[in-house]
């Protein structure tokens, strides 16, 4: 990354102030939790769906586990009562655009609308902003780091991603997560798909207790994003995991 920045500096005055917006939003881009913390955190992306979302909240209240829900800005708007009990619930609740656009492809103001749209959607309902961005398919471009950054949220990727929206059988969810599982990761799964909501998420329901069982079994506190990044409540988590 320093390389990079030198390069923009020596470009020039655009190329300095363009690297001087972009890098900060570079750095706090997470992918991770901090190295030795036996903590991970459950995140869903694209609900809420009103089949799945609710038997998946269900799991996570009876196993006392928190996660983090990342929803299209036109579902919060569908199913305000999901986003309510999702925050009631003390999970944390992100932004992933209002309509799962290519951020990459798209022009800055429509940029700015999936994600001002969204947040504000959030909002209403919740009383808090967002302030974590998830792009869809992990794939943002400068404008969406930028912009998320300046709207006050840090952009969030993943460190295992089990296919799930694939729809493999729940055992094999399972196993990629588990065998993958590492100190502060963050799992992506998913409680919709973003363009098709007749398409189930059966798989994904069926395999996380069992994903929430194995990983307290491995040592891990399950938290949400927010406790990864701040480091806060974990050990009140632990005492529920133990």
């Amino acid at each position: 990354m320093k390389a990079g920045f030198q390069i923009l500096t020596n470009a020039g005055g655009a190329a300095l102030d363009f690297a001087q917006l972009l890098v900060p939003s570079l750095r706090q881009t997470i992918w991770r939790g901090r190295a030795g913390d036996a903590s991970v955190a459950l995140t869903f992306d694209d609900g809420p769906h009103p089949i799945y979302t609710p038997q998946i909240l269900e799991i996570l209240r009876r196993h006392q586990t928190p996660a983090t829900f990342f929803p299209l800005g036109r579902n919060v708007e569908r199913y305000p009562k999901l986003i309510q009990k999702m925050f009631a619930h003390g999970h944390t609740i992100g932004n992933h655009t209002y309509g799962h656009e290519r951020l990459i492809f798209t022009s800055g103001e429509r940029v700015r609308s999936e994600m001002v749209k969204t947040s504000q959607a959030i909002q209403r309902i919740t009383g808090q902003k967002p302030r974590f961005f998830r792009p869809p398919r992990g794939l943002s471009g400068w404008r969406a780091l930028v912009l998320a950054s300046r709207l006050g949220m840090q952009t969030v990727l993943w460190t295992i991603s089990p296919g799930d929206w694939r729809r493999p059988p729940a055992g094999l969810i399972v196993r990629r997560v588990l065998t993958k599982a590492e100190d502060g990761a963050i799992v992506l799964l998913h409680d919709a798909k973003y363009n098709d909501p007749r398409e189930d998420r059966d798989q994904t329901v069926q395999a996380l207790p069992e994903i929430i069982r194995g990983l307290r079994e491995l040592g891990y506190c399950l938290v949400t994003l927010t406790e990864l990044v701040t480091h806060r409540r974990v050990n009140e988590r632990r005492a529920i995991n133990q």
